[in-house]
């Protein structure tokens, strides 16, 4: 009876500890949305932020404007750095705080442009007003990616702030053409300015995917590798020769390869997240791969690790409310080590013969992945030390490789250099939020983005003090 009464006891002391966890929730979820614009802007990231959400960077106005914002910022930090423009406003910044070493630098990677915007679309506030309403801030680029280069540059100035010479050097690049075509930004600057790259072991880039479910995060992603991704966007004044060009073409023959490691290993976590029917075929994917019936019904964001899978987009008007211009565009995403080109190829031709103007087009290639464990099994160490930091402000929510599908950062290139380039991002996006990153009304959590900026200091840090930042080399194919 005593050890009933004291197992009740602690029941009841456990649910009492939810209810105030929860009412404690509640009202920081209300103070944050009740709090005045002007309160929020007292904290310098947010003022950062909005300011530099306010500056136009779309491929059609040039980077130059984002460039000059970000030198100010680095000149009063006493942080030398360069602006380099390949084309006339396609510019982008280069910075460097010089550690006790150029060997194992860290490199972090950002993107000034953001993509192109229809302002009759967006309803909540103007594309570039920065408005701050609920305790969100909205802006193009406010999440993609203007947020997390301010949350690199600040934590790069942390380490100057407190006099700290980091173990290697730290190298910040704020890249011009990352939403575009990829011309002038970090694909040029490996070409033309190699030596600037001389020492870099490891860069940081956008790609993480630290998905968030109302306020609780599910996982903590860090990106290694990524799908092939291939598109093209075509143009026509009707809708038909496009209709019929995608009727034509809505499979693609591919073999199903081996998954890498590192693919089974992110969806073996991602299945404990995952309702069925996914948790099962995601944690035996070899069995999936010889099985036609059962690959067939794996989403693309999954199937196109094992075989290539195409995808239709449109037709559209556009711009929106044309009458007589439509577009439409096709993708394609490839396992590792496979070009999605050989698949486009075709498919340009076929549109050619119907006189379908291919408005542009984009592919990664083949792409490669970084190394996320060593020989023996362990992650190597500058993975390590991102878990390490990610559980000690996350405690309890688990932290493991994400592949990317669906997009193509320039983290390519890095990798193709033999550069360890991981996507991590530390700052939380609920999956609506996320679903805004391209679309209208783009916006990011402030309290989640201020958190963010404590630990991306606390990675740099972390790399400051490492004994050693060398990694395993990366490979050229996988």
């Amino acid at each position: 009876m005593k050890r009933r009464l004291l197992a009740c006891l602690g029941f009841l002391l456990v649910l009492s500890e939810g209810c105030r966890r929860e009412k404690r929730r509640s009202a920081s979820l209300e103070s944050d949305q009740t709090r005045p614009a002007a309160e929020w802007l007292r904290s310098e990231p947010v003022r950062l932020l909005q300011d530099y959400v306010r500056l136009d960077t779309t491929d059609e106005t040039g980077e130059e404007e984002g460039a000059r914002f970000l030198e100010r910022f680095f000149d009063c930090a006493g942080i030398e750095t360069e602006i380099v423009c390949p084309a006339p406003k396609r510019c982008n910044l280069l910075a460097r705080l010089p550690g006790r070493r150029r060997e194992g630098a860290l490199l972090l990677v950002n993107h000034i442009d953001v993509v192109h915007v229809f302002p009759s679309l967006w309803k909540e506030a103007g594309p570039f007003e920065g408005r701050i309403k609920l305790g969100f801030l909205y802006g193009r680029g406010a999440y993609d990616m203007k947020s997390l280069g301010i949350a690199q540059a600040l934590a790069m100035r942390n380490l100057k702030d407190h006099g700290i010479v980091p173990s290697s050097d730290v190298l910040f690049l704020a890249e011009a053409d990352e939403e575009g075509e990829q011309r002038w930004g970090s694909r040029w600057l490996l070409e033309h300015r190699p030596e600037w790259f001389e020492g870099v072991a490891a860069a940081l880039n956008e790609g993480g995917t630290n998905e968030m479910i109302l306020r609780d995060v599910r996982f903590w992603g860090i990106e290694t590798v990524m799908a092939g991704y291939g598109l093209i966007e075509f143009e026509s004044p009707t809708r038909k020769p496009i209709e019929d060009l995608a009727h034509r073409w809505p499979k693609i023959s591919s073999a199903p390869v081996r998954p890498l490691p590192v693919v089974v290993a992110g969806f073996d976590m991602l299945a404990n997240h995952l309702g069925h029917p996914l948790t099962d075929p995601l944690r035996h994917l070899d069995r999936v791969a010889r099985d036609p019936a059962e690959l067939a019904m794996l989403p693309d964001r999954y199937g196109c690790f094992l075989q290539a899978r195409i995808k239709w987009f449109g037709p559209y008007a556009y711009p929106p409310g044309t009458p007589d211009n439509f577009r439409a565009y096709v993708v394609v995403s490839t396992p590792p080590g496979m070009a999605p080109d050989i698949f486009l190829q075709p498919i340009e031709a076929d549109a050619a013969r119907s006189g379908v103007r291919i408005a542009s087009r984009y592919s990664t290639g083949a792409t490669n992945a970084s190394p996320y464990m060593d020989a023996s099994g362990r992650l190597v160490p500058f993975v390590a030390l991102l878990k390490r930091v990610t559980e000690a402000r996350h405690p309890g929510v688990p932290f493991g490789p994400v592949p990317t599908f669906g997009a193509g950062s320039t983290s390519i290139y890095f990798r193709r250099r033999g550069i360890a380039t991981y996507g991590y991002s530390p700052v939380p996006a609920n999956i609506t939020d996320s679903a805004r990153r391209h679309a209208s009304d783009e916006r990011i959590y402030l309290r989640d983005y201020v958190d963010g900026v404590k630990t991306f200091e606390e990675v740099l840090l972390e790399f400051a003090f490492s004994a050693s930042n060398k990694l395993p080399p990366v490979a050229g194919e996988n």
